[in-house]
């Protein structure tokens, strides 16, 4: 299981609806009141925005059936993969802060050391981290039976896992831990190693990561329902996850109930997907976002750390293996698309959700869904999903005729 989903399914290019020239956002709210009615979405969000105005926001459905609870702007749930644009901004705060550079060697920030097995001399840098080419990887047997449990709370320290999964002592050591290709020459997608960034911006901040997200980032942002674990204080806003496709993982199976909900779980690594929020104060975070890679705001990091956060990684000529031709090009954490837009997908059980950005356009998107894509005989959840993707696309097309 990934907690970021196929991107190539996420963003695929699909034929627009049409018809909204006269009225924008009551065509887009009636096509996708219709996509909803024909659907198997429990409920979802949407948001769009130009700039830091809002164009558009409206939620569909339940965030939980059973109780008829409406789904709403104000519904929290996790965000999965999304959580990674967090970690983004947490990491160049850090840098800000003189924690480290993004060429800083991990083993001179850590409280343990990672020795690659095949590589024992190479150095795994910070900017290693933040664009997945650490040579890092996540096996995934350990990932889903370790680092996934049930219940609202952990019983293992992420310090703890990830110095077991790491380390030649730990419990949860492998040679599937690490990749075969040389430290930063393939491109390999790792939950556990974002997690890993996380971990040495708490070692190096002396608080955990959560806390240091609730100082820098959610309090000056004012986000009010947005946190790494669950707090009782908002349980009444909180979304029913349901799983509306077949299980494909014992995971899955575990924590599915008869009415296709699932029960409620953590996840170890929580900084690489678990983030629960709702889609009111993402859109503030995505504003902020906006406005930082414009440098018109610097309420969180300054002008220059932004211009690094959004740049890209990459060079052309001298290209990662395996790299998705649909993101030919990483920025830190956050993903550039063909078509030009920042964007990062989020996907775990019960949980999808998007956000986007265009440099150009300035134009931003997010998605929140309590109902995953992925598992068996999704037909119907994937061409509702690209229904609204087309709905959006055609909803930008209008505004920027009328506009």
């Amino acid at each position: 299981m990934s907690r970021n989903i196929s991107l190539a399914l996420a963003f695929l290019v699909v034929q627009s609806l049409g018809g909204l020239a006269q009225s924008p956002d009551k065509n887009l709210d009636k096509s996708l009141s219709k996509i909803y009615k024909e659907s198997n979405f429990p409920g979802f969000a949407i948001s769009i925005l130009k700039a830091d105005t809002t164009l558009f926001a409206k939620s569909y459905g339940f965030a939980d059936k059973s109780k008829k609870t409406p789904y709403t702007l104000e519904t929290i749930q996790p965000v999965g993969s999304v959580s990674k644009t967090f970690i983004a901004l947490a990491l160049m705060k850090s840098v800000e802060l003189g924690y480290f550079t993004l060429e800083s060697n991990i083993n001179d920030l850590l409280p343990f050391k990672i020795i690659h097995p095949n590589f024992p001399y190479g150095i795994i840098t910070v900017r290693h981290l933040a664009t997945h080419t650490s040579s890092l990887l996540d096996n995934e047997e350990v990932y889903l039976n370790e680092a996934y449990q049930l219940g609202n709370e952990q019983n293992v320290a992420l310090g703890a896992f990830l110095q077991n999964y790491y380390t030649k002592e730990g419990k949860f050591y492998s040679p599937k831990n690490f990749d075969l290709n040389p430290i930063g020459t393939n491109y390999a997608y790792s939950n556990i190693a974002s997690a890993l960034m996380a971990y040495i911006i708490e070692s190096k901040s002396k608080i955990t990561f959560a806390e240091f997200c609730q100082k820098y980032i959610f309090q000056p942002l004012k986000m009010e329902s947005t946190d790494w674990f669950y707090n009782p204080e908002n349980e009444a806003k909180y979304a029913t996850l349901y799983q509306v496709n077949q299980p494909e993982s014992s995971l899955e199976e575990k924590m599915l109930n008869a009415d296709k909900s699932l029960k409620p779980y953590t996840c170890i690594t929580y900084p690489d997907g678990s983030l629960k929020t709702s889609a009111s104060d993402l859109t503030v975070f995505l504003k902020a976002m906006i406005k930082g890679y414009f440098s018109n705001d610097t309420l969180i990091i300054g002008k220059s750390a932004y211009q690094t956060l959004f740049a890209k990684q990459f060079n052309e000529k001298n290209m990662p293996t395996h790299m998705d031709n649909k993101e030919p090009n990483r920025a830190i954490f956050w993903a550039y698309a063909r078509k030009g837009e920042l964007r990062h997908t989020g996907s775990d059980p019960g949980v999808f959700a998007f956000i986007s950005f265009h440099p150009v356009t300035k134009i931003g998107r997010i998605m929140t869904l309590n109902a995953s894509l992925e598992g068996g005989e999704n037909q119907k959840t994937v061409a509702s999903f690209m229904k609204v993707i087309a709905a959006l696309d055609s909803f930008e097309e209008a505004y920027a005729q009328n506009n």
